[in-house]
């Protein structure tokens, strides 16, 4: 996890309905939006704001609200929403909040949110029997950033364990032949580029390519065994892909993932290490080979219960198939 920056400023913008009226909520002929709806943008602006420094498994919970309301905001149009970082105490986060419509300022106030493990909130759900889902990934693919966070939600309501697969992509793709979007026409280039980034917002990340990319993984993809082995391997794998996909940071550089690896709470020194070492080499290898026999194609791929399924836009279909397979088994 790392620390967000002071200063730093989040902008969303969203369209209450009638159903955020005051109306809506018990405050007759009142049919501006109700100050509760308002207060909860403001939230969600924080939060989102925030929600790339956290590891997958964490996020932040709003403690503390000061809020004028100035002015009515009507349903159907716009609201802009402001959140701007003003300070950090260990985990506490506090923000200054205002939302207008039309030019006019509407809300304005203070928030405060603190950064959690999210699973002391989430409903208890029975542990299934089912094996553990086996995540094949690789830092290059912007898609496997994406997917990470809403691969752990959905694993963790099933009661299933996830493996972490490192392979080589394009070592891959070579081996089976596959495709390379990128190298498909323009059309469909510039149609995958505006997925990416329509993905981003639904995932509430920021995405964009490196200045250098495509840079080369094999050294952080080594290291992730290394953090995988010692236990830390969501961490830093979560670290390397934000590194990458939204801090433009350079993952091929030692002294980098040496800083990645102490936000793991990982040994800097032995992580760096671990990307010459010829043991993880040799792991890296067998997790490709593996990935050839059991019908991998591209990243990121699931495999449930022997089920592949490819790509971020099928882990609502894994989470469906797991959902029935566990009251089969239930």
């Amino acid at each position: 996890m790392s620390t967000p920056i002071i200063g730093h400023r989040h902008h969303c913008a969203f369209v209450p309905g009638l159903q955020e009226t005051a109306a809506a909520i018990g405050n007759a002929g009142v049919q501006v939006v109700s100050t509760p709806a308002l207060i909860a943008l403001l939230e969600e602006t924080a939060g989102s704001g925030v929600q790339a420094f956290c590891v997958p498994g964490w996020g932040t919970v709003g403690t503390k609200v000061d809020i004028a309301h100035l002015s009515p905001a009507w349903p159907g149009i716009e609201v802009q929403c402001e959140a701007v970082l003003e300070s950090t105490k260990g985990r506490t986060l506090s923000f200054a909040v205002s939302a207008s419509q039309q030019g006019r300022l509407v809300m304005r106030g203070h928030h405060e949110r603190v950064m959690v493990d999210l699973s002391r909130f989430s409903i208890p759900q029975p542990i299934s029997a089912g094996e553990p889902i086996e995540f094949f990934f690789d830092f290059h693919s912007p898609w496997c950033y994406l997917a990470m966070p809403r691969l752990r939600e959905i694993a963790a309501a099933h009661g299933r364990a996830i493996h972490w697969r490192p392979m080589h992509l394009a070592n891959l793709i070579d081996h089976i032949g596959g495709r390379r979007p990128l190298e498909a026409s323009s059309a469909f280039v510039r149609w995958f580029q505006q997925d990416l980034q329509d993905w981003a917002r639904l995932r509430r990340l920021t995405l964009s390519y490196h200045p250098q990319f495509p840079l080369r993984p094999s050294r952080a993809l080594r290291c992730s065994l290394y953090a995988i082995e010692n236990g830390k391997g969501v961490e830093f794998i979560f670290n390397v892909m934000r590194a990458y996909w939204s801090e433009n940071r350079d993952i091929s550089d030692l002294e980098i993932l040496g800083d990645l690896a102490i936000a793991a709470g990982l040994d800097r020194s032995a992580t760096i290490q671990a990307a010459s070492d010829e043991r993880f080499k040799l792991a890296l290898e067998a997790n490709n080979d593996q990935a050839v026999q059991v019908g991998v194609f591209g990243a990121p791929t699931v495999i449930a219960d022997s089920k592949l399924f490819w790509g971020n836009d099928r882990l609502e279909m894994m989470g469906d198939y797991l959902a029935q397979s566990n009251g089969q088994n239930n």
